[in-house]
């Protein structure tokens, strides 16, 4: 008997088992570790929201969305990500998707968050607008800087004597300069302590590096890095980077010592998925970033739809969400990185 529903426990084994039925990139597959981290770990923005399609005892669907908590023009406001848009094979091109979404979306609005985004792909993409009510609201470019053969020249003149420090726990230094920055953004997930512990310290199946830029004892900074294996390619990412709007000093820092380290473990290449940030931007480009695809066999293009869907007042929220105002890094998605 065919049943749409809400997550219990022990669903957990038939998503897994269903995962590998349905995915076929070698990225950062999910495994049980990360199925407890990332829907029943510890964000600070709640529990997600987890509908599963049963038949006879056997999961052949799923849809989830997770809470985000968001600074948006000056106000805490709980948006979410969607993920693991999944059906079994025997299941597809069946409609059953379409019941498990429109269950998730009802439990969306009832709960009144107002928007859901998400990068499905290329399959889903027409699924999610044409079905779903989402719309694409950016074309989020990626910034790469190629390192191969080569011993780049990666200093520029900063005027602060910075330290460069290795993170372990993110701390109430971390939360003093949230404090003083946010409201340079319009739009922003919340990077305190409690969401960097969670998405990148607790992450049990993929390793983060995140290094400080300290004026003293002051956090002025932060970025987090990571390093994969992409077929013969070795890539660096920028997962996030954060200071105050219009700190050069520090930004250019943040940049420069993460490129060293990513050249120090002789990486190819270096990339980054960033919007809403013309500051960081510029600084990129004076370290040789530009805008293009990626080798091996990675995300081919220079840029990537990010669509979202507006569940409750869209008046209100449209307006803002959009590359300009949007401060988004690529630790602001859940799913691949």
């Amino acid at each position: 008997m065919l049943d749409i529903r809400s997550y219990k426990p022990g669903d957990e084994a038939g998503f897994q088992k269903l995962d590998q039925l349905v995915e076929a990139h070698p990225f950062n597959r999910r495994n049980l570790d990360n199925w407890f981290w990332k829907f029943k770990g510890n964000n600070p923005a709640g529990d997600p929201i987890m509908i599963y399609a049963e038949n006879n005892g056997i999961i052949i669907g799923h849809f989830a969305a997770i809470p985000m908590n968001y600074w948006f023009n000056g106000e805490v406001v709980v948006g979410s990500h969607s993920a693991a848009m999944m059906i079994d094979p025997d299941w597809q091109n069946k409609g059953l998707i379409k019941f498990v979404a429109d269950k998730l979306i009802k439990e969306l609005e009832d709960k009144k968050i107002p928007f859901t985004y998400g990068y499905p792909n290329d399959n889903a993409y027409d699924l999610h607008v044409k079905l779903l009510e989402y719309e694409e609201v950016t074309a989020q470019r990626l910034f790469i800087n190629s390192m191969k053969n080569k011993k780049k020249n990666i200093s520029v003149t900063i005027s602060i004597d910075f330290k460069w420090e290795k993170i372990e726990r993110f701390d109430r230094q971390v939360n003093r300069l949230w404090d003083k920055a946010k409201n340079d953004f319009k739009v922003i997930v919340i990077r305190n302590s409690a969401f960097l512990n969670w998405r990148y310290l607790d992450r049990p199946n993929v390793p983060y590096y995140a290094f400080g830029a300290f004026n003293g004892d002051i956090l002025e900074g932060y970025c987090v890095l990571k390093i994969y294996q992409d077929e013969n390619v070795l890539r660096g990412h920028f997962i996030d980077l954060f200071t105050q709007d219009g700190n050069s000093d520090c930004g250019r820092f943040l940049v420069e010592n993460g490129l060293r380290y990513f050249n120090n473990k002789r990486v190819d290449e270096v990339t980054l998925w960033m919007q809403g940030s013309p500051f960081f931007e510029n600084i990129l480009k004076e370290f040789g970033f530009q805008v293009g695809g990626v080798s091996g066999g990675g995300w081919p293009g220079a840029t990537r739809p990010m669509i979202c869907r507006f569940n409750v007042e869209p008046g209100k929220h449209r307006p803002w969400l959009n590359e300009k105002n949007w401060y988004f890094t690529m630790g602001d998605t859940l799913e691949i990185y």
